[in-house]
């Protein structure tokens, strides 16, 4: 079946079978105007609605499992990890086989994955010591941030005493 639709970018009527649109997003009469249409410089706006980007790195990881299973095993992940590490400049957090080596060690002693809502505090403020005494799981970003606050109330309280203990000597 043929039916007459319009181009979505230079607005010509043209006819097409019925089996070519379907699961088509867009239209056009002709190959230039697709160009066109995906030309970031021609059409900036049009351009992000043309593909979808969305969950492609988890496609790609799955594509590469199914093509390739043997690249990512247990002893090269290991392998890996042991050549990259020492080399960064240790601003962030430590990982663990690229997981947050805080959030993997608080896993172990809870004996359960932690929830994606859950908050692991280093009791010292150091970040890269994760024994186990030195951390704690909050059960929520606001948890956390209440304990943070309580405990700039009370420094600030126990300062103010110490202060009125030395004006008093």
């Amino acid at each position: 079946m043929k039916l007459s639709i319009q181009c979505d970018w230079c607005g010509k009527e043209f006819v097409r079978d019925a089996a070519q649109l379907k699961g088509k997003k867009h239209h056009f009469c002709c190959r230039q105007c697709l160009a066109d249409f995906s030309n970031k410089a021609k059409n900036p706006d049009g351009y992000d609605s043309l593909k979808d980007f969305t969950n492609i790195s988890k496609n790609m990881i799955q594509i590469n499992e199914r093509m390739n299973p043997s690249r990512m095993t247990k002893e090269t992940r290991k392998k890996l990890r042991e050549a990259h590490l020492g080399k960064g400049e240790c601003t962030g957090y430590s990982k663990i086989y690229s997981r947050l080596a805080h959030r993997v060690i608080a896993e172990k002693i809870l004996g359960r994955p932690l929830k994606p809502e859950e908050v692991v505090h280093h009791r010292d403020g150091n970040r890269y010591n994760n024994i186990p005494e030195n951390l704690v799981v909050f059960p929520s970003v606001g948890e956390h941030t209440r304990f943070h606050s309580e405990l700039r109330c009370f420094l600030r309280e126990l300062e103010r005493l110490e202060v009125e203990n030395a004006e008093t000597k």
